[in-house]
């Protein structure tokens, strides 16, 4: 009978006992996006700052081989895309990493720590790539955007030379991996039915539902907060189509209610009582609830976030994904119920630690089934909020980008928009979105705390000032520290910072300038073309915000024309395959290729203003700072009152 073993290693075990993997050709190649990278990465800074004994990293499946010369492998059959991103770590950040990137031979050459089987293209840019070179090859673009994203997150964190020492000595020593060893007579066939084929695991946000209901005695009650938690819980469609699906009621009458309460801004269906008396008239008729029903997910209740719904009815709209997780929206909204009560504040937001934060922030002394009810109650007006007015993933014909789609009445349905809502209120939440840490998005608690009580009115000027005052000023606490000033008082005030001293800071490179910078500034120039006859065609163009995480030298480095080189004015942010494409060259040849291939287009508004130019010098670069800064300025003044 084959003996599965399985152990605990870290990459320091790795290093001393020279362990090598490969990739078999049967495994697809690398394909971890941003969100995904960028959530391990904040989750290892996190554990690493909280000085965590381990950090399980999670299981990888292993058959043990050996090469025509003898030499000892692993092939990675199951969390080879863990393996890699945690092997892309140490070629990104080094450091006490540098061990674990290959293994050096007594002669000099150098053995890489995963190969990649019958992909010699894969190979080669490694190759290139540990030898400090750029190698632009079709197959390895999500591994060198995944590299890029690594070092963009060190320095969008202003890590010091000595937290990235102990961040890469905590990988080294304190990231765990259960690696289980397949004999080497396994049926593989089997073995991949049984790794396709395993269970969903109950996610946290539903083990914290059955918390929360078992404090409710009415089996009514039970049932009808149930489902409207089940109808937020899953993110990537709208909330009033998911408990539609799953009750078969019709919400119009409550959507169009509103117009016998002229004088109040919203409308019956975003207020949870009135959605609740619906759904307790519908569950009366039954007589017990018990625990395993309410942990079985029904139609809507699907536990794979990437899983996307059926859209067969007549109102289907736009395929929609969310920019948070449900586990961050119930985080987000605990925060507004907490200051609601004068209760303290919880320490972060983190999708692996929600019942833990949940526990210590709430649930350890809660005994009030009341208190249960309101938080419910308060998570229906946060996610009818958040469908209405926070942006989501929007895909039309194949396109992708954040838009804001409004809910209506087209005739007896309701409907949401086919149209873009709101379009600046939507880019400057791009921004954000874009700026900030895929894995907090701080800045969406007062947001939505202002949503829940005003609605729409005046919900684009909040979000002008809570920017301003929240990441464009001399304060310099924690974050989630900061935004607890908005909760407490929502008008809360900061004395703005100089965009002379902001785009004047001096780095050892210029690729280490805050991308937050960047990303406003576009905004900025966005709202000022307004006003800028000559310039205001890009701003007709289809301008949007896009993730980007490579600074690009406008002069380039490698021809050193300029003393500015490493200067604001000398700097753009863009996306990692457009520096490739203009890397190196000359400014007339830049130039000259973004005006066939971008002009007009919304890449980068920046690029624009630098490209009106025929020659690039420092007098110039100087100059071009100069206009950043006094349109930047301009706005930040305009905004004060």
């Amino acid at each position: 009978m084959p003996v599965f073993e399985s152990k605990l290693i870290s990459p320091k075990y790795i290093i001393e006992k020279e362990l090598f993997f490969n990739i078999p050709i049967y495994q697809r190649l690398y394909v971890w996006g941003r969100e995904q990278v960028q959530t391990l990465l904040g989750d290892i800074w996190q554990a690493c700052e909280e000085k965590k004994d381990t950090f399980y990293l999670g299981g990888t499946l292993v058959i043990a081989r050996k090469n025509a010369v003898g030499e000892s492998y692993f092939d990675l059959i199951d969390g080879q895309q863990r393996f890699t991103t945690l092997w892309l770590l140490s070629i990104a950040w080094q450091e006490e990493l540098q061990g674990f990137r290959f293994s050096e031979s007594d002669n000099g050459l150098k053995k890489h720590r995963i190969e990649f089987a019958i992909r010699p293209e894969v190979k080669v840019f490694f190759d290139a790539v540990l030898k400090g070179a750029n190698a632009q090859i079709p197959q390895a673009r999500q591994l060198d955007d995944a590299l890029e994203e690594m070092r963009s997150f060190i320095t969008n964190k202003k890590a010091t030379p000595e937290q990235v020492t102990e961040l890469t000595r905590f990988i080294k020593e304190n990231v765990q991996l259960v690696l289980t060893t397949v004999p080497e007579n396994t049926d593989l066939n089997k073995l991949f039915e049984v790794i396709n084929n395993r269970g969903v695991q109950l996610q946290h946000h539903e083990i914290l539902k059955a918390r929360l209901l078992d404090l409710m005695d009415d089996p009514v009650n039970r049932e009808a907060y149930s489902q409207l938690w089940e109808a937020c819980a899953f993110m990537n469609d709208y909330v009033e189509r998911n408990l539609r699906r799953a009750t078969g009621l019709d919400f119009l009458p409550l959507y169009v209610a509103e117009t016998e309460r002229p004088n109040l801004n919203v409308e019956r269906l975003a207020e949870a009582e009135y959605v609740l008396a619906e759904l307790k008239s519908q569950c009366s008729n039954r007589s017990s609830w018990s625990l395993e029903a309410i942990l079985t997910p029904n139609e809507v209740s699907v536990t794979g976030s990437d899983i996307e719904p059926k859209f067969d009815d007549v109102d289907a709209p736009d395929r929609v994904n969310s920019i948070v997780s449900f586990s961050m929206l119930l985080q987000h909204t605990l925060r507004i119920f907490l200051q609601d009560r004068n209760y303290p504040d919880i320490q972060k937001v983190s999708d692996k630690d929600l019942l833990k934060i949940f526990k210590e922030s709430w649930l350890k002394d809660l005994s009030n089934p009341d208190e249960v009810k309101d938080f419910f109650e308060l998570l229906w007006k946060a996610r009818y909020q958040f469908d209405k007015y926070i942006i989501k993933w929007v895909l039309v014909d194949e396109d992708k980008f954040h838009g804001i789609r409004q809910l209506g009445v087209n005739g007896k349905y309701l409907q949401r928009s086919t149209e873009n809502s709101k379009p600046d209120f939507a880019l400057l939440q791009s921004m954000l979105y874009h700026s900030q840490e895929m894995v907090t998005q701080y800045w969406l608690t007062p947001l939505l705390n202002y949503l829940v009580k005003h609605g729409e009115i005046g919900c684009e000027d909040y979000l002008v000032h809570l920017d301003n005052h929240l990441l464009c000023s001399d304060i310099s606490a924690p974050l989630i520290e900061r935004t607890r000033y908005f909760l407490k008082d929502i008008w809360h005030k900061e004395h703005l910072c100089n965009a002379e001293q902001v785009f004047g800071q001096e780095f050892e490179n210029g690729t280490q300038f805050p991308h937050y910078w960047f990303y406003k500034l576009e905004y900025v120039l966005y709202k000022h073309l307004e006003k800028d006859p000559k310039r205001k065609s890009w701003r007709d163009s289809k301008f949007r915000m896009t993730a980007k995480n490579s600074v690009e030298h406008i002069s380039p480095q490698s021809q050193a024309l300029v003393a500015n080189m490493h200067t604001f004015g000398n700097l753009a942010l863009v996306t990692r395959s457009l520096n490739s494409e203009m890397s190196d060259k000359s400014f007339a040849e830049k130039r000259a290729y973004f005006l066939d291939k971008h002009h007009g287009k919304g890449v980068s508004l920046k690029l624009e203003y630098v490209y009106e130019n025929e020659h690039w010098n420092d007098e110039l670069i100087q100059a071009h700072q100069q206009l950043m800064v006094t349109i930047f300025q301009s706005y930040l003044d305009g905004m004060k009152g």
